[in-house]
C-alpha cells in the first residue's frame, strides 16, 4: 500500500516516470534514477549532508552506493512516516534536478501535468 502511494507522490512531479523491474520500480526524473521501491524498503538518492543526517538519527537506515555529490540510502519502509518519506523525496528531486543543464531543468519545471 504504503509503496503505492510513494509511487503516485513522485509521479505527480513534472518529467518524473517509471520503470519496472522483476524485483522493483524505480523512480526517475529525466535520465537520472531517484527512487527504488522494494517490497520492505526504499533505496533513495539523496545529497551526501542530507543522507548523514539521516543516517545519524535512524538506525534503520543504511548507506549503499557513493554518486558524486550524492549518497543511495537504503530505509526500511516501517521505520519512517510516509510524510517525512516525501519530504526526503522532494530534497531529492530537486537536488537532482539542479544539477540538470539549465536547459533541460526549464523544459521539465515548464512541462504540465
Amino acid at each position: 500500500m504504503m509503496k503505492d502511494t510513494i509511487k503516485d507522490y513522485f509521479l505527480d512531479k513534472p518529467g518524473t516516470f517509471e520503470d519496472h523491474d522483476r524485483s522493483h520500480i524505480t523512480l526517475n526524473l529525466a535520465s537520472e534514477k531517484i527512487v527504488e521501491l522494494h517490497q520492505n524498503y526504499v533505496d533513495i538518492k539523496l545529497n551526501k549532508s542530507i543522507s548523514n543526517q539521516l543516517l545519524s538519527k535512524l538506525d534503520e537506515v543504511k548507506p549503499i552506493q557513493d554518486e558524486g555529490e550524492f549518497q543511495w540510502s537504503q530505509i526500511k519502509m516501517d521505520a519512517i512516516s510516509f510524510s517525512d518519506l516525501c519530504e526526503l523525496i522532494d530534497q531529492s528531486y530537486e537536488s537532482v534536478i539542479s544539477t540538470l543543464p539549465e536547459d533541460e531543468q526549464r523544459e521539465i519545471l515548464d512541462l504540465e501535468w
